[in-house]
């Protein structure tokens, strides 16, 4: 159940941030936009994860004394700053929800909590990326959580914004295919890395991740395929031929437009869900303790 929390944690408040990054660059594209339903699912998505955090502790007492040790734990930075940035994207849902002619405050707090969720996603990573399992030393998990946010960020945005986020669509897609392309090049060094390792806790996370190649497989597949379908409602809208066949077009393109964004949405979430069980499943200490 821990592992379960664990993934629920990061999935949701990556997925938080991620929508608070193109929300803020959307109200920056488009200051009159409101972008209520995205903020509000990142406000619902940013709470769940930190209540999933909790749960992962064991005890909630022991996230209050980690609170104490800003200057020397990862653990301490991520409660931190996801406390922060859930406080302050919950605060921009409330101000939209019964304030929304606050445009400049909102805009304000948009932009601070997507630039506190970009930090979070570090030091969500580096709290890996220092432990005893040499699985998970790598720079490569760094790159995975920031891909997972940026791109699961992206569908959901563009899903629950619809026409109001038209504007940054175009380079939502962009940032997300970019991001994936790096998640990808990212986790091939990181298995040729992983089969040099001369830990034993190494070559056995290597033997867990080689029997679960069936859930590898439908990882990439889902990833790569639904980040593809972003890219096809642009394609789709170049076909404008006359004054009267446009109109035609750019409607076909925008049903097509909906359909296409909604499976990229479904299949770049659970590619991104069962990376991240695979993720946690390769967890194989060499000693005790954290470094």
């Amino acid at each position: 159940m821990e592992e379960l929390a664990l993934i629920i944690f990061t999935i949701c408040v990556q997925s938080a941030i991620g929508i608070m990054v193109f929300a803020a660059i959307a109200k920056y594209l488009n200051k009159d936009g409101i972008f209520k339903t995205a903020v509000v699912c990142a406000a619902g998505l940013a709470i769940i994860g930190l209540l999933a955090s909790f749960l992962h502790l064991g005890q909630p007492i022991r996230a209050l004394n980690s609170l104490a040790h800003f200057a020397t734990s990862w653990l301490s930075r991520e409660i931190w700053f996801t406390s922060a940035f859930t406080g302050l994207t919950v605060l921009a849902a409330l101000m939209i929800l019964f304030k929304p002619t606050a445009k400049g405050a909102i805009q304000a707090l948009v932009a601070l909590a997507a630039l506190i969720g970009l930090v979070d996603v570090y030091a969500m990573a580096s709290i890996y990326t220092f432990t005893s399992i040499p699985a998970w030393n790598s720079g490569s998990v760094t790159i995975e959580f920031y891909a997972a946010a940026l791109s699961m960020g992206a569908v959901f945005f563009l899903a629950l914004s619809g026409a109001e986020g038209a504007k940054v669509r175009q380079s939502a897609t962009i940032i997300a295919g970019i991001a994936v392309a790096l998640q990808v090049v990212s986790m091939a060094g990181y298995t040729i890395q992983l089969g040099t390792n001369n830990s034993l806790a190494a070559q056995q996370s290597l033997s867990v991740l080689s029997g679960m190649s069936g859930a590898m497989i439908v990882k990439w597949l889902f990833i790569l395929f639904g980040t593809g379908l972003l890219f096809l409602p642009l394609q789709k809208q170049q076909f404008n031929v006359s004054a009267s066949g446009q109109a035609t077009a750019v409607v076909a393109a925008a049903g097509t437009a909906s359909i296409s964004l909604y499976a990229a949405a479904a299949l770049l979430i659970i590619g991104q869900i069962v990376g991240r069980y695979l993720f946690y499943s390769i967890m194989i200490i060499s000693r005790v303790g954290l470094s």
